[in-house]
């Protein structure tokens, strides 16, 4: 071996090295890109099921209903004199049971899909007035003809007929305003006037009927001491959510139904309280986060897939950038930087060729399609610099097994961790095996592009 030979073979590892090195970290750019066009398209997604949403109707929480009976509480100053201060006193009902069909669609906004509904309620249970002999309000002090019946829905615009109510002995139609019940922003509410309070003892029944527009998300209040919510639908992919999860559902093809069963004593707010004691912000915060209901999935969620795929970018570079290295290591060709460049900018590309793709066809079809297209034009790229067919076939076998491996990683993202971990760890002990006898200080690499060495003459 020429001595000079050999000083410069191994000046140029290491130098070579550091510009892969270089060249991997360069590549993060166009990767960061990527991911931002990911986030723009996904962020203009969100805004276009947005606008539907407004158009048709916003996700709806349904609460109530809930008693509210304003009352004199009589003051003494520091002089003495008497001075009255009306507040109000909030029941929630002995029993509440809502039965809903809800009938979803999807909705388009140019290529975004959104799931909307139509939700027909039947809404009954029973009021106890014998909470109010425990407040000890002097019966002469409740205004029982300003009670009101109050119902929570957060966009009025789903309500698209009256909504008539049947309480105790009478009936008649609720109005719009929730009359500044403040954990109920907007909703309706139903005068009390003709309530007979004689027999507060006996229970008092209600029921009504509502027709609502909604999209996604429909949801309900465990306002009753006893809480019973059935939900029946034709959409295949519900996804439950919120404080309490269903007691019992059923989920096939052809659509779910689910029931809920909740106790008063599953949530962190009383059956019946006075604003003149409670405070309204705590009260407020316990309802909201007592809400429970179904979310209509879309099944697919690609713009996830592909943003938890671009994540993996970077380790693709540096796998293949390897593999062309060790080519080097093994084989007398030297692979140009500017070659190693366009490998990887078709790296990147793939991203977001599955990202378009992907708005228009099935992810697994688009990442087909992407995979097939770059692991073609890679291979058919480094056929001519890797001088030998054998050579360039073993480079695509690779990438084909990198795409297949991260497919497999996309499909199974609880164990994505597991698998990822396992997986890397087999590259490293292979290319540890492959390596193992490589003199690295004796290593004297190719100094011409694509040189053939004796070896091979």
């Amino acid at each position: 071996m020429n001595t000079g030979q050999y000083k410069q073979g191994r000046f140029f590892l290491p130098f070579k090295m550091m510009m892969i090195a270089l060249l991997t970290l360069l590549l993060l750019i166009p990767v960061a890109f990527i991911s931002s066009i990911i986030d723009e398209r996904q962020s203009t997604n969100r805004s276009a099921v947005a606008e539907i949403g407004h158009s048709w109707g916003d996700p709806q929480k349904l609460g109530g209903p809930i008693l509210v009976v304003p009352y004199k509480l009589r003051l003494l100053d520091d002089k003495g004199t008497q001075r009255v201060v009306v507040h109000r006193l909030f029941i929630l009902p002995e029993e509440l049971k809502i039965d809903t069909v809800l009938l979803p669609e999807k909705r388009r906004r140019g290529i975004y899909e959104t799931a909307v509904y139509r939700v027909e309620v039947e809404c009954s249970g029973q009021f106890s007035l014998d909470a109010i002999s425990q407040l000890r309000i002097p019966p002469g002090d409740l205004l029982w003809d300003d009670a009101t019946l109050v119902v929570g829905i957060p966009d009025m615009r789903g309500i698209t007929e009256a909504v008539s109510l049947s309480f105790a002995s009478s009936d008649g139609y609720f109005s719009p305003g929730t009359q500044n019940v403040s954990f109920f922003p907007s909703g309706i509410h139903a005068q009390m006037e003709k309530l007979d309070t004689h027999n507060a003892g006996q229970p008092f029944p209600f029921s009504f009927s509502l027709s609502l527009n909604g999209s996604q998300d429909l949801s309900f209040l465990p306002l009753g001491k006893e809480t019973r919510v059935t939900v029946r639908s034709s959409w295949a992919d519900p996804s439950f959510s919120g404080a309490f999860l269903p007691s019992e559902r059923h989920v096939t093809s052809d659509g779910f139904d689910a029931t809920w069963a909740i106790s008063y004593f599953g949530r962190n707010y009383p059956q019946f309280w006075s604003s003149a004691s409670a405070n309204p912000t705590t009260i407020d915060e316990a309802v909201r986060q007592s809400s429970f209901g179904v979310r209509l999935l879309i099944p697919v969620d690609f713009y996830h897939q592909v943003t938890r795929a671009a994540k993996y970018g970077i380790l693709f570079i540096a796998l293949t950038f390897l593999v062309f290295f060790l080519h080097e290591v093994f084989n007398p060709i030297r692979i140009h930087p500017l070659q190693y460049l366009l490998v990887g900018f078709a790296l990147c590309l793939f991203y977001l060729l599955l990202l378009s793709a992907s708005e228009y066809l099935s992810f697994g079809l688009s990442y087909l399609l992407g995979g097939t297209a770059t692991v073609i034009l890679i291979t058919g790229y480094t056929s001519v610099i890797l001088k030998n067919r054998l050579r360039s076939l073993g480079m695509g076998l690779t990438l084909f097994g990198l795409y297949l491996y991260l497919y497999i990683l996309l499909q199974i993202e609880e164990y994505a961790l597991l698998i990822g971990s396992i997986g890397l760890f087999a590259v490293l002990a292979v290319i540890m095996y492959i390596t193992r006898h490589v003199d690295w200080y004796a290593l004297k690499l190719s100094l011409r592009p694509n040189e053939v060495g004796p070896e091979e003459e």
